[in-house]
C-alpha cells in the first residue's frame, strides 16, 4: 500500500513541464470478501499492487466498459468493469480466474 501510494504521489508531482499531464487519481476499491483493490489511474494507465508488486496496465479494447491489460507480458493480470465497479481477474487465454470481484469505490 505503501508504495502504490508513493507512485500516487510522485506521478502527481512529476509531470513534464510546458506538456498537458494526464490526470492521475488514486481509487480504493471494496470488494467482496473484505478485500480491497487499490488503483493509480494515469490517462490511459492504471498501475495496482499485487503480491506486493507494482503492475502497470494499459486500456484495452472491451466490447462495454473499461478494461486494463499488463504492460509486461509476463504478468496474466486483467483489471476490467463498468460504470464505477471493478474486478481483477487472471486470464491466461484460456480460462478466467477471479482474484478480487465485485469492487466498489
Amino acid at each position: 500500500m505503501k508504495s502504490l501510494f508513493f507512485l500516487y504521489r510522485s506521478a502527481c508531482f512529476e509531470r513534464p513541464r510546458g506538456a498537458m499531464a494526464d490526470e492521475v487519481t488514486h481509487t480504493q476499491y471494496a470488494c467482496d470478501d473484505s478485500k480491497t483493490l487499490d488503483v493509480v489511474y494515469i490517462g490511459d494507465y492504471a498501475v495496482i499492487q499485487q503480491m506486493d508488486e507494482l503492475i502497470p496496465m494499459k486500456r484495452a479494447v472491451s466490447g462495454s466498459g473499461m478494461r486494463y491489460v499488463p504492460l509486461n507480458k509476463d504478468y496474466i493480470y486483467e483489471l476490467w468493469g463498468k460504470g464505477s465497479n471493478m474486478n481483477l481477474s487472471t486470464y491466461d487465454g484460456k480460462k478466467n480466474e477471479d482474484i478480487l470481484s465485485n469492487c466498489k469505490p
